[in-house]
């Protein structure tokens, strides 16, 4: 287990960084009625990250080196081309993107104040659907987990770890505030104004980071 997870950790940091659903769930816990939505922010996220894990694994579970525990050609070839998407990502995310952010701002303002928790857990949804850089750190990740010889009790805790840190930008605001009340909400909202117009670019500074090193790592295999 710890070898997986000595492979996979660049991938779950790079997965756990991600800005936009952090400053919905900063908005979110900083207005009204916050607990009722911050967990349907919580289960929209984590509703489409639960689907998404379950097909990969069922998928890669099926290729010939599910439970071999070698590094095959199709490992490489995976690390090569999740690098090479990543990097790409990356460029076209540091440019400047600021009427992104108000957008997503804007649009959730406009629903602080009257909208239903489901509401929230559907910009959750939608915005997780659309944060295809997570997509792309959890591919190669989940691959380490089915072709390794470990048994299955400790896959499951590794695949357990991923699904967490894919979560940690939603439950960090949540508990923060439940923890320490208006004081957190208060350095939540400073590191979301530190964020704001720039969350884009952070993810591509993320991407451009891991995409070189899974291109490094899958070219000196292949």
């Amino acid at each position: 287990m710890w070898t997986i997870l000595g492979q996979i950790w660049p991938l779950a940091l790079g997965a756990a960084l991600t800005p936009t659903l952090f400053a919905l769930q900063v908005l979110v816990v900083s207005g009204p009625h916050w607990h009722s939505r911050a967990w349907a922010v919580i289960l929209g996220s984590g509703g489409v990250f639960a689907v998404f894990f379950a097909l990969v694994l069922g998928g890669l579970s099926q290729l010939p080196d599910a439970g071999k525990g070698t590094d095959s050609r199709s490992v490489y070839i995976v690390e090569v081309v999740a690098g090479v998407v990543l990097v790409v990502l990356a460029v076209w995310m540091l440019r400047p993107h600021p009427q992104a952010d108000q957008r997503m701002e804007q649009k959730v303002r406009s629903h602080a104040d009257h909208a239903s928790p489901l509401v929230f857990a559907g910009l959750a949804a939608y915005m997780s659907l659309t944060d295809f850089s997570t997509f792309v750190f959890l591919l190669p990740a989940l691959h380490a987990v089915t072709r390794s010889v470990v048994a299955v009790p400790e896959k499951a805790v590794v695949v357990a770890f991923l699904f967490v840190c894919v979560l940690i930008p939603v439950l960090v605001p949540a508990l923060t505030v439940r923890l320490v009340g208006d004081r957190g909400v208060r350095a939540l909202n400073r590191v979301y104004n530190l964020l704001m117009g720039h969350q884009i670019q952070v993810m591509g500074v993320v991407a451009a980071v891991i995409g070189v090193v899974l291109l490094v790592r899958g070219s000196r295999g292949l």
